[in-house]
């Protein structure tokens, strides 16, 4: 079976690792999702040692620390997809997303679901679905690992800018767009869906590469071999674009530079309990469109 496959739950139990550890993060000016975290620390295992990321204790009456400094062997965020991909971009452990709002994609518990999956969770009675993240390279410095997508987008509205993405040994295209976006399988049901690319399983070793507003009509989505180094640079003289990782960060790039997007060698971890792929997709991006 492949990484990223969905296992049975009594099947995963042997293969997971202990709970000990436990970190809480919520939405920045979030005083509710505080209130959600005082709900499942009341529920918790008392064998649990609960750890708090700065906003937390900016609600709530107990020692905080930055999120570098929490060492867990999982992170409960409560919030949205946004607070899930700012965890992933500072720490490397299964993380589990409270929804509190919005589409959240990334978020495995609604708010209906907290009490039963916190009973779930300390059963053991869940499994860890493995996404491999994308490196980034500006100019030969690395930034910060995606596990979304990288958007290189114009520095202005409604301005195009001219796109060349190719490897090491082949060109992929030229193109004239509002921007381009290298989504990874959790990544193409986001910002590259939005903009007209397919959705990957999880358990596909690819990347998607698409574009927003392409001006010539013979660009398309593509897919490609995760591990494939993806080369783009921006054509036009003195026209700025701007990198965005995961929605959480960004650089100016000028047409000068190059960018470089790799498979990371770390991989963001999800804790999931009985919904499928299929299921989060119906639920999420479905449901709500009348054929």
């Amino acid at each position: 079976m492949e990484e990223g496959d969905y296992l049975p739950i009594e099947e995963a139990d042997s293969s997971k690792p202990s709970i000990k550890k436990v970190g809480f993060i919520i939405r920045k000016n979030c005083q509710r999702c505080s209130r959600i975290v005082e709900r499942i620390v009341d529920i918790a295992p008392k064998d649990w040692t609960i750890m708090y990321e700065r906003e937390v204790g900016k609600y709530l009456p107990v020692k905080s620390k930055d999120i570098e400094n929490i060492e867990a062997d999982l992170i409960i965020s409560v919030g949205g997809d946004g607070t899930v991909l700012w965890a992933l971009q500072h720490k490397n452990c299964p993380i589990l997303g409270i929804n509190m709002g919005g589409l959240g994609f990334l978020s495995e518990v609604e708010i209906g679901e907290i009490e039963s999956s916190i009973y779930e969770l300390a059963r053991g009675n869940y499994r860890i679905e493995r996404s491999r993240k994308l490196s980034v390279f500006l100019n030969g410095q690395r930034l910060e690992d995606c596990t979304n997508e990288v958007i290189v987008h114009s520095s202005k509205i409604a301005k195009i800018r001219k796109f060349l993405i190719s490897t090491p040994n082949s060109f992929i295209d030229r193109v004239a767009a509002d921007a381009v976006i290298v989504a990874t399988p959790v990544g193409s049901t986001s910002y590259s869906f939005s903009a007209g690319g397919p959705i990957l399983m999880p358990s596909l070793d690819a990347v998607v590469v698409s574009y927003i507003a392409p001006f010539a009509s013979r660009s398309r989505p593509i897919v490609l071999p995760m591990g494939t180094d993806i080369n783009i640079r921006v054509l036009d003289k003195n026209q700025d674009c701007i990198v965005i990782l995961d929605g959480q960060v960004e650089y100016r790039v000028k047409s000068t530079d190059e960018i470089v997007i790799k498979t990371s060698e770390n991989y963001a971890e999800f804790i999931l309990f009985k919904r499928s792929f299929f299921d989060r997709v119906h639920e999420k991006l479905v449901k709500n469109v009348v054929n």
